[in-house]
């Protein structure tokens, strides 16, 4: 007989600037929610988001779901079979490389899987095909900016606000807070919220 198969609670991070961002974010959520081996464990408010860095373009929606992921033969398989998952999801649902930090029309990143911390060079097939972009690529877990920017946490937060993520030395809401000082009150708006029962966020305003 087999094993009980287990699984890690992940936290995949997702935005759109582009098309029609908050269909596109929906469509996300219910992809992510029929993964082979996954299940929702729960999704964020819906954010309006300042864009970050110096590329000239609209604002963002963003929000975080919970997932609970296989967890594979170990950690590193299973972070690493997700994070296909996602590039895949991203490929099928139109998304167009550009310049980093640029437009998109969907971004799926993983933010968190359970508690572990990881560093392994990314498969061919999870690899950003950016071809500016050479040599090894890696997947890092937790995603190396998740504790410093507001359009990640904001929405982390509604899901996992006392969580302390390997290597932060601080909760989700104490980076939150963090965060909110250095970009400003004005750089993230909460304007929907998820309803379980139409797999849509209704509008709420902050």
């Amino acid at each position: 007989m087999g094993g009980v198969e287990q699984f890690e609670l992940a936290y995949i991070g997702i935005g759109a600037n582009v098309g029609a961002p908050r269909e596109s974010l929906e469509r996300a959520v219910s992809a992510l929610g029929v993964l082979p081996g996954a299940y929702l464990a729960g999704v964020s408010r819906l954010y309006r988001t300042r864009p970050v860095g110096p590329v000239a373009q609209g604002d963002f929606l963003n929000a975080v779901v919970g997932l609970h992921a296989s967890a594979g033969p170990d950690s590193a398989q299973g972070a690493m079979t997700l994070l296909i998952a996602l590039k895949g999801l991203e490929r099928a649902m139109g998304r167009v490389e550009r310049q980093r930090w640029g437009p998109r029309e969907i971004d799926l990143d993983l933010l968190l899987f359970g508690a572990h911390a990881l560093h392994v060079e990314r498969h061919d097939s999870a690899r950003s095909s950016d071809a500016a972009r050479t040599g090894a690529q890696w997947l890092e877990v937790p995603h190396p900016s998740a504790s410093e920017r507001l359009f990640v946490l904001a929405p982390l937060a509604d899901l996992a606000p006392d969580l302390e993520p390997p290597g932060w030395d601080m909760s989700v809401t104490q980076a939150c807070d963090r965060a909110r000082v250095a970009e400003g009150p004005e750089a993230v708006e909460a304007i929907g919220a998820w309803d379980y029962t139409t797999n849509r966020w209704t509008d709420t305003g902050g």
